[in-house]
């Protein structure tokens, strides 16, 4: 199977670990025996990149550090580049389906340009521009709005009157067809409120699937038509994080932190728990391994050096092929994100290297994490309440064991990646063979 992947990012050129999502399938497939190309955004770069496996070729607006464009004639050299690369891209390489990851910081107007472009068309939505940025994608909304500013309005309505909405609907689509020419989902928050779950029809995604039930639901709840979709969970690589359970003997000492570092990881709230553990005379250390935002870096620094905290903050080089031996070094994780993370990716490669996990109650950690049973659970921002778990993993060695037992066991069951690289694989083979037959 000839398979085009799109995505708005490719390492080495990423954020993080849920931007090892896409890259984990494409290697499984090519391990497969599939011919894959990954079309990508040039983030990183200066300019276009074209590798063996990976064009860098399109340009982001707005998001991951690039300028937020929303004039009209700011966005449309943006748009036409970005369509005339899938457009060429299509026609070069021939797939024989296209499996799309992440339209995040990219034009949502793709989405037309695969529907028209008549290639069996596969949705793999892991993260939120399909539930919160298509809504929020500068281009479309300055055609499907219901108002916009006067200035605005005047200039929609002198290009619709010339014709040249109808002219750019074959080149950078502002729709999927003539007749939804406002949609409810560019209006504002009144008109947003009002939309009834899966009720868009401006948007075809006849194919997809979502990452967890709950990140499907909430699209189906912002009106996007994907009541049909299915839930494919993510996958590691279970050869790699994997590791031997700890006996209840031993002690545990050093929790690992493994996040974007930026105010919603929640790496603060890790450390004034990991300050009251310390405080109630429990010997804890810790060690931070991430990126991110480098005031939030100076403040967390700050915080460690002005409370005399043993914390170290060390980087991580190549993610995939360091992180195992990191975990390992390690006897437990601190998961402590403040933000509705799409599925807690770090918890799974911790549990399969056996370490106890101690991570937010979230709605979208309840599809992983079941406090007592596979992890310990508390609130997220409450330091107090996770130094209690702390307090709790190290005087509980059997619960403590069992749990990390039972994790360990669900994701080899569950998660590996033979599992859901199958489950993908049917799935395209399925979306191409329903395509040609209908």
């Amino acid at each position: 199977m000839r398979i085009l992947a799109l995505t708005s990012k490719y390492p080495p050129h990423h954020g993080g670990v849920i931007d090892n999502h896409c890259p984990t399938i494409v290697e499984s497939m090519r391990l497969r025996g599939h011919d894959v190309l990954v079309l990508t955004s040039n983030h990183g770069l200066k300019t276009e990149l074209r590798e063996d496996v990976v064009h860098r070729r399109l340009q982001l607006n707005g998001l991951h550090g690039h300028p937020l464009l929303t004039k009209f004639h700011d966005m449309k050299p943006v748009e036409l580049h970005n369509h005339g690369v899938l457009k060429e891209t299509i026609a070069e390489f021939k797939p024989d389906v296209i499996h799309v990851f992440s339209l995040s910081g990219l034009s949502k107007s793709l989405i037309f340009s695969l529907r028209n472009a008549r290639v069996p068309t596969v949705y793999d939505v892991y993260d939120y521009w399909l539930s919160a940025e298509v809504a929020e994608d500068p281009w479309l909304k300055f055609w499907n709005a219901p108002s916009l500013p006067f200035l605005e309005q005047s200039s929609r309505t002198a290009l619709e009157m010339s014709g040249e909405r109808g002219r750019l609907d074959s080149t950078a689509p502002t729709r999927m067809q003539k007749g939804y020419d406002r949609l409810p989902i560019y209006g504002d928050a009144k008109t947003r409120a009002k939309v009834a779950p899966n009720s868009i029809a401006g948007f075809r995604f006849d194919r997809i699937y979502f990452c967890s039930g709950t990140l499907k639901e909430l699209t189906e709840q912002v009106g996007f038509c994907v009541n049909h979709a299915d839930v494919i969970y993510p996958c590691i690589s279970t050869q790699s994080f994997f590791g031997e359970l700890k006996p209840a003997s031993a002690p545990i000492k050093k929790f690992l932190i493994v996040a974007n570092l930026a105010p919603q990881s929640g790496v603060l709230t890790a450390l004034k728990a990991i300050k009251r553990a310390r405080a109630a005379k429990l010997d804890v250390s810790a060690s931070v391994y991430g990126r991110g935002d480098s005031k939030y870096l100076a403040e967390l620094r700050s915080f460690v050096v002005s409370n005399a905290l043993p914390v170290e903050f060390l980087s991580v080089p190549n993610q995939n092929t360091d992180l195992p031996a990191i975990y390992k070094k390690h006897d437990a994780l601190l998961h402590p994100v403040e933000w509705a993370e799409p599925f807690p990716f770090t918890p799974l490669e911790a549990m399969a290297c056996g370490l106890p996990v101690i991570g937010t109650a979230s709605r979208e950690a309840e599809e992983l994490l079941r406090h007592g049973e596979n992890a310990f659970t508390y609130p997220a921002g409450d330091d107090e309440q996770l130094a209690m778990r702390i307090q709790e993993l190290l005087i509980s060695p059997a619960l403590r064991c069992m749990m990390a037992e039972t994790a360990q066991a669900e994701v080899l069951a569950k998660f590996n990646d033979s599992t859901v690289i199958d489950q993908i694989e049917n799935y395209l083979t399925v979306s191409q063979e329903t395509w040609v037959h209908s």
